[in-house]
């Protein structure tokens, strides 16, 4: 009876163990991560790459191959691409903007 009285509380011991374990694993995924993917999902949504894309889209084929020149040209900076992405986003696809902006940067 000894013996079956240490295996049940071994077993007992071990579920409840593993319950707490769980647990702890869960509040840290609601607590810390969940938030932190919910800001970075807002972030990016409120960045406006979604419309640079289809502005981009929507210019003429010989804008996009000043853009994308300006883009590979050897003398290019990332502070230069930083400023050409915000220039292009502030032209709202008007087109002579958006040139004007390939040519500065």
């Amino acid at each position: 009876m000894n013996l079956l009285g240490n295996l049940f509380g071994s077993l007992t011991s071990g579920l409840i163990r593993l319950a707490v374990g769980v647990g702890i694993v869960f509040a840290c995924y609601l607590f810390i991560l969940k938030p932190v993917l919910n800001t970075t999902g807002e972030t990016i949504k409120a960045s406006g790459i979604e419309e640079i894309g289809k502005t981009f889209g929507t210019v003429s084929r010989g804008v996009q191959r000043e853009i994308r020149k300006a883009f590979n040209s050897t003398g290019a900076q990332p502070g230069n691409r930083k400023r050409l992405v915000r220039c292009i986003k502030h032209s709202h696809g008007n087109e002579r903007r958006i040139e004007r902006c390939a040519r500065r940067f």
